[in-house]
């Protein structure tokens, strides 16, 4: 993310959080900041995960972060369904569920600026994973039931009220 845009996610991000300042027992903005943009497969602060998961202010106050760098960082905002369960598009990508064994999550969109990770959130629950290199233009990633994470994203992508974020 180019320096302008971290600036402004961060102010939208202030404004957004200063009607309600954190409680001693929540995480910092600085730490869910730091876990909103962190790198795949860095250390996590698991005080911050399970905050995020246990307590819906936190879970709250972590998607208006992602969503403030999504609005910041446009062309990588939130998704919006186009009323396909199997198809949808995010800012300049396109995802598409291939049913078969294992079904598979096929991102395609300009090859300088793929996302590295994909984060969907459904109701309270959230699914981080880290993409693969793009080939030929896209990214593959298996869906595979054996994997309860890749598995339950698939099944919240193809639910419209699911929010994509990809980072």
């Amino acid at each position: 993310m180019s320096e302008d845009a971290r600036l402004l996610a961060e102010i939208h991000a202030a404004r957004a959080l200063m009607r309600a300042p954190p409680s001693a027992a929540r995480p910092s903005h600085a730490a869910l900041w730091e876990h909103v943009n962190r790198d795949p497969g860095s250390p996590v602060d698991l005080a911050v995960v399970r905050a995020i998961r246990s307590d819906p202010e936190t879970a709250r106050r972590y998607r208006t972060l992602l969503g403030a760098q999504a609005v910041a960082h446009a062309p990588l905002a939130a998704a919006a369904s186009d009323g396909s369960l199997t198809r949808r598009r995010v800012g300049p990508f396109e995802l598409e569920i291939l049913d078969g064994t294992p079904p598979l999550l096929i991102l395609r969109g300009p090859d300088e600026r793929m996302p590295r990770r994909i984060e969907t959130w459904l109701g309270d629950e959230a699914v981080r994973l880290d993409l693969g290199a793009p080939f030929d233009g896209a990214i593959l990633l298996a869906l595979d039931p054996a994997v309860a994470e890749a598995d339950r994203l698939g099944q919240m992508l193809r639910d419209p009220a699911c929010a994509v974020f990809l980072l």
